[in-house]
This record gives structure tokens, C-alpha cells and sequence, in this order.
């Protein structure tokens, strides 16, 4: 099994993450990936990933796996970041069950909607404030690691589609 989870699945993903990068494109790329991977609105991770790949023209696929594989810790940080935000801006604690929140969505859903957005938009405020310096952090963390890792003086090509 063990042999199987790392020919089948761990060894394409590296493959994958190896395509055509230099150590710092590739601590860039996992970098964008788990910082916009983590962001507190659903749906929202997988375009902004990509467009900020294509921007500084990393590997977009690589970077949509890595926001892909963060979406678990995105759905744990959610309340975090939105109590955080909360928190510094000053706002009124949001202090619901789900229990309520069902409730007061059936009571009056664009009033629930209007409360639940403002929250939600202070836990993404708070998010961004702090997503620049935990991607800056997470580079200079991978970037040694990589160039220990990878072959110095070498990138491996893309490979590129038959036309």
C-alpha cells in the first residue's frame, strides 16, 4: 500500500511540481498555493490562485493542487480568521450557533445574508492582512530546501503538448 501511494499519487504530484521550475519558481509557486489556498470564501481560491500564477507566470497547475490540497485547513481557518477579523476592526462578535444561523436564514435570509457578509468580509480582510507576510515567510522557508532538493543549475523542461 505504502509503494502504491507513492508511485500512484506522491510521485506524479512531484513530478508535476517539478515541471519546468527553478527552486525559487517552484517555493513561489507552493508558496501562492497555500496562502491563497487558505482564503476565507469559498469558490474564490481557485481563480484568484490562477490568476496570480499566470500574473507571475508559475506553474498554474501546480498552484491549483496545492490550493486544492489546502482546502481542508481553508474550512479550519475559516472561523479563525473571521473571529480575527472581527476582532480587529472592532466589530460586534458574531455569536451563533448553526443551529441559529439556519433560523435566521428561514426568519429573514437577506438580513442573515447581510450579517453573515459583513463577518465573512472581515475574516477575508483579515486574511489578506496577514497573506504577504505568510507568503513571503513560506518562500524564504522553501527556497533552501529546494535548492538543497533540486539539481542545482537545472530545470527540468515542460513538457509540452503535441500539436
Amino acid at each position: 500500500m505504502k509503494e502504491f501511494l507513492r508511485r500512484r499519487i506522491l510521485q506524479p504530484i512531484l513530478n508535476l511540481m517539478k515541471q519546468g521550475m527553478s527552486p525559487g519558481k517552484l517555493s513561489a509557486t507552493i508558496a501562492v498555493g497555500s496562502v491563497v489556498g487558505i482564503i476565507p470564501a469559498i469558490g474564490v481560491a481557485t481563480l484568484l490562485s490562477t490568476a496570480v500564477a499566470a500574473r507571475f507566470r508559475l506553474n498554474i497547475a501546480a498552484t491549483v493542487l496545492i490550493v486544492y490540497l489546502m482546502q481542508p485547513l481553508q474550512i479550519l481557518l475559516a472561523i479563525p480568521f473571521i473571529k480575527l477579523g472581527i476582532y480587529w476592526f472592532g466589530m460586534s462578535e458574531l455569536r451563533m450557533s448553526f443551529e441559529e444561523m439556519i433560523a435566521m436564514f428561514r426568519e429573514d435570509w437577506l438580513h442573515a445574508l447581510k450579517e453573515l457578509w459583513v463577518a465573512n468580509l472581515a475574516g477575508i480582510s483579515a486574511w489578506a492582512l496577514l497573506a504577504i507576510p505568510a507568503g513571503v515567510l513560506l518562500y524564504l522557508v522553501m527556497l533552501p530546501v529546494f535548492k538543497r532538493v533540486l539539481p542545482t543549475g537545472t530545470i527540468v523542461p515542460e513538457v509540452s503538448p503535441e500539436v
